[in-house]
This record gives structure tokens, sequence and C-alpha cells, in this order.
């Protein structure tokens, strides 16, 4: 999940995220002060209630809810987002059932290690997990009590043992026993300013510990950096772009060369490419100023970025074109998954849309240009 949050946000608290929904939900945006009045009185009279303590609700719309990340189990498709809110789909997407979630808190991103077991983070550093393949989740770990509060934004497992979760302010926990303990590991990255971390991504899918020993592990930033392990996460690196703002999300895969080829996007359309491991960098020129959010590499080796407005980026395997195209219902797109040889899932607000990749070139999808992309600047 890729969330903006301003650091002068620190102390913000679910309770005043609560008065703010509270506020639109009675339709009294100009009486703020009763509407904390009845949260607080509520709170005082054991009314109030935590959403990381109260379960999920089922609900019939669930899969047309706000959904902001996605993963594969097998054969199975995975969604999670706000509400507490996770979905499944066996038969690649056309049909969601909603699983049973421990937390109404908003979930932001899912990681699987194996067909069974697989991790969410969310809101107040937030953690569940699953071991039947995403039908029940439980809660491993909050941080509610935490100085600086905020949530957790992505997660990985290295294996079934040790894994990382990550988030705003510097936010970076370890585990090495399933996530059963959770410990603060902000020391083992170079990140004094604490900046947020957005996303992880690894080299080898799962393996940080592939049999040539050198996977890295990649955290996306502000202020144009990213940080690399080369070490199996012992110590995190930064690593400056030439862009001055954040980095929402990043794509990762290994060569025939041994070398790590990255695609790191977000805020103002902003895409930039590596093919030496986080070395270097070059600006891919995207055309837009739409906030890029999500993306997945696909079997034909290209490359598909989605983010807000309904935007749709296209970069073709060798990095040097950019096909733009935006959905017609313009509702904005948080990440995408290819589920077969022609047939695309992706979440977003507005929950679930599926479509084929050859409607990338239908009515129903505008295709706004394609061009170069390298931009040499």
């Amino acid at each position: 999940m890729k969330i903006i949050i301003n650091k002068a946000s620190k102390r913000f608290n679910r309770l005043s995220f609560s008065i703010f929904w509270l506020v639109l939900s009675v339709g009294m945006t100009n009486n703020v002060a009763f509407a904390q009045e009845v949260l607080m009185q509520n709170k005082a009279a054991g009314l109030y209630q935590d959403t990381l303590d109260l379960p999920a609700l089922t609900m019939a719309s669930a899969q047309h809810s706000l959904l902001l990340d996605i993963a594969f189990v097998g054969e199975r498709i995975v969604a999670v987002g706000e509400r507490g809110h996770i979905l499944y789909s066996d038969d690649h997407g056309e049909n969601w059932q909603q699983a049973q979630v421990d937390s109404r808190a908003q979930l932001n991103a899912v990681f699987f290690i194996d067909d069974n077991t697989g991790w969410a983070v969310g809101e107040d550093a937030l953690i569940m997990q699953t071991t039947d393949g995403g039908v029940s989740w439980h809660k491993q770990f909050d941080d509610r009590d935490a100085e600086v509060r905020g949530p957790l934004l992505d997660i990985y497992f290295k294996n079934a043992e040790q894994g990382f979760a990550i988030g705003v302010f510097n936010k970076l926990y370890f585990t090495d026993n399933g996530g059963e303990n959770w410990q603060n590991w902000q020391e083992h990255a170079d990140n004094l300013d604490e900046w947020h971390f957005f996303s992880m991504a690894v080299s080898d899918g799962h393996n940080a510990e592939s049999s040539s020993g050198n996977s890295s592990i990649y955290l996306t930033s502000e202020v144009g950096l990213l940080f690399r392990s080369t070490d199996g996460g012992e110590n995190f690196s930064p690593l400056q772009t030439d862009h001055d703002g954040s980095f929402h999300g990043l794509l990762v895969k290994r060569d025939s060369t041994g070398k790590d080829v990255l695609l790191a996007f977000g805020v103002g359309g902003k895409l930039f490419s590596s093919t030496d491991s986080g070395n270097s960098w070059l600006a891919i020129a995207t055309g837009i100023e739409s906030g890029l959010a999500g993306g997945s590499w696909l079997t034909d080796g290209s490359a598909l970025i989605v983010g807000a407005n309904g935007v749709m980026l296209k970069v073709s395997s060798d990095l040097k074109h950019v096909a733009k195209y935006q959905r017609d219902n313009g509702l904005p797109l948080n990440n995408v998954m290819q589920t077969g040889p022609d047939s695309l899932v992706l979440v977003g607000l507005g929950g679930i849309q599926r479509m084929l990749l050859t409607e990338l070139v239908s009515p129903s999808i505008k295709r706004v240009s394609s061009s170069t992309g390298v931009q040499h600047d």
C-alpha cells in the first residue's frame, strides 16, 4: 500500500480519524466539536472500541470497497484493503469470498511465503497472519502504543521464519520466528532523517538466500531515495536518484548477467529504471503527472504500472518504450496482477476490476499515447 503521509502528522491518531469520518457521515462539517463530544462520550461510557480489536464485518459489497494490494497463493488470489477486508478467489478473479479477519483496521499490503502461510500489514503497525491460505486471519502484532504511531505499508518474508515489515517514519521491524515476535530493526537502516519506507521488493522473488548468495532487498522512500540490503536484511544502505519526490512502488527482477533490473515509480508520474542493481538510474518520460502506486512484471517481460485516475503504463521489456492507457471509469488503481495468459486483476478504489490484456487496444480502454521512454536529463 502506498500512502502519502506528511511528517507533520506524526501525532495524528485513530480517534482523530474517527472524528473526521463521523463529521462527514452525519453531514455536520461545521460542527467538529459536536462530533468529538459524541465520540468522547461513547468512549467514556465504554462504547468506543478500537478497530484493531474488532473483527472485520462480513459485507456483500466488500469486493467493491477500497482494496490496496493483491497476491497469488498457488492458484488462489488474495486481496486486502479497508475495514480489514480480505477477499480471495479460486477461479482467476471471477468470484470472490470474504475471509474471516480478527481486525477491522485498514490493511495495506499482503505477502505469502507458500500456499498456506501469509501476512498482511496495516494501521498502527498491525500485522496479521494466515495459515490456511487466506481463509482466516489472526493478529500477530500491533504497535498502537508507540510514541510515534503510523501504518505499516509493506511486508516480506525471505523464508518461513525471517521477515521484514516497513512503514512510515522509518518503521522497520524484523522477525526470526515466523512473526511470533517482532523487533525494532530501525538501527539496521542508514536512515537518520527517518524518511518513510513505502514498499519492498526482492530480486529473486521469495528467495533472498538464492544459490547465487547475492540477492538484494530494496526499500522505496522519499526525496528520491531507495535503500538496498545485500546481506539478507542485516544492513540497508541508501541509493540516491535524481528524483526529489517519493517512490511508492518498485519492481525488481534478476537478469541473465546476475544484475538486478529495477523500475521505481511514484509521485507525479515519475518513473526511473536501473539495470545495474540500483547503482545508476535513468528517468523514463511518462508524459503524465498522475501518481503511480503499484505494478507487476508480465509474462512477456514487460511491466504494467497503475495509479491515480485509472492510469496504466505498459513499459517494454527493454525499458525503452512506454504506452499510456486510462480506464474509462477513472478510478484510482493501486495494484495489478496478471492472472492468466491474457487476464489481469486490478485493485483500487471501487474494489476489484478484471480485464484482458487485449483490452489495452480496445475501445473500453483509452490509449493515450505510445512514446520512447528514456529521458536523458
